[in-house]
């Protein structure tokens, strides 16, 4: 079987075979997803030691010709190989180029596949005391999020992780609680992982936000990081945090009527990808009549070495004036 495996690998590889399942514009090293409504470059193909791959970079899902042909028919990579398999062969020995057999996923939210977060619980002490330490976040701002339902933590591929999730269950997003990275697929590892389903488009926590004021960041730590600021500022309920878990993509259309006539204040990530994110959200944002200002990092004595609203709060001073409170006055 890996022999015949193989031979169809050689014979079709990964680009030809998109090729033939009418899917060759996605055959790049970066470009939208054929399996998502994308706008942006979240998907690419690359290789690895002779072999072709695919490398997801909204899921993290990495694969090869046969969990493409899974995505496509809609099937179990390990339970329904051989059916996969004859499926492989068929296109191999095909001399025509199909047009794409599936239709891209339903647009409407309630009908997605939304992640497994079944295994993540509420933080014990310890667990909060651990990432406190390491995040260099206050305990008081971590209860907060925990409190919140954005804070989670469990036990996933081997490892003690905490992870960041949406009461929608759109979203969910792990990183390891000892600060390593994650086993990579091909050249790289990386150290967060969305898990399975996860939208990478949907704003982290916009269901959960109360009072006029959002803080909307860029990440995973941003969005912990922040309910240390709303906690030292006594904003709760005033001002809420919320995340993109990228800036490469937009808001979610069906998340923008959320953010209607409420007073925003972005912080953007200080790069390029960062601030280019940011102005795409302030467009959007600008449209459901959401009032919208930036925090300037910039202002900070030590601005040369702040990238994010994580170095901002490890190098700020003690006499530094509040970031929020404007937001609600």
């Amino acid at each position: 079987m890996k022999a015949d495996l193989q031979e169809l690998r050689n014979k079709c590889p990964l680009p030809e075979l998109m090729a033939r399942l009418g899917l060759g514009r996605f055959a790049k090293s970066s470009c939208p997803s054929p399996f998502r409504t994308d706008q942006h470059a979240s998907w690419g193909i690359f290789q690895n030691k002779n072999r072709w791959m695919y490398k997801d970079f909204a899921t993290g899902e990495c694969g090869d010709e046969i969990s493409l042909l899974a995505q496509v028919h809609k099937l179990d990579p390990k339970k329904e190989f051989r059916k996969l398999l004859a499926y492989y062969t068929e296109l191999a020995h095909s001399t025509t180029c199909l047009a794409p057999s599936f239709q891209l996923p339903i647009s409407e939210p309630a009908l997605r596949e939304k992640p497994d977060t079944s295994f993540l619980k509420p933080g014990t002490e310890d667990q909060i005391s651990q990432l406190s330490a390491l995040r260099r976040i206050s305990v008081e701002g971590l209860r907060y999020a925990g409190h919140r339902g954005s804070l989670k933590f469990g036990y996933w591929c081997g490892h003690s992780v905490y992870a960041v999730v949406d009461g929608s269950g759109h979203a969910a997003e792990v990183r390891r609680l000892d600060g390593q990275l994650f086993d990579g697929f091909g050249p790289s590892a990386h150290k967060s992982h969305s898990l399975k389903h996860s939208r990478k488009n949907w704003p982290l926590g916009i269901l959960e936000a109360e009072g006029p004021g959002i803080a909307l960041v860029e990440g995973m730590p941003d969005l912990l990081c922040m309910h240390q600021f709303v906690v030292e500022e006594g904003l709760e309920g005033k001002v809420s945090p919320v995340a993109m878990m990228t800036s490469a993509c937009e808001i979610a259309p069906d998340a923008l009527p959320c953010f209607a006539g409420r007073r925003v204040r972005i912080f953007p990530h200080q790069d390029l990808a960062g601030i280019n994110g940011a102005e795409r959200w302030q467009k959007q944002l600008v449209s459901v009549e959401a009032r919208i200002d930036f925090f300037n990092f910039k202002a900070c004595e030590v601005a040369a070495t702040i990238k994010d609203l994580c170095d901002f709060n490890q190098h700020r001073g003690a006499g530094f004036q509040p970031i929020l409170t404007t937001l609600v006055l």
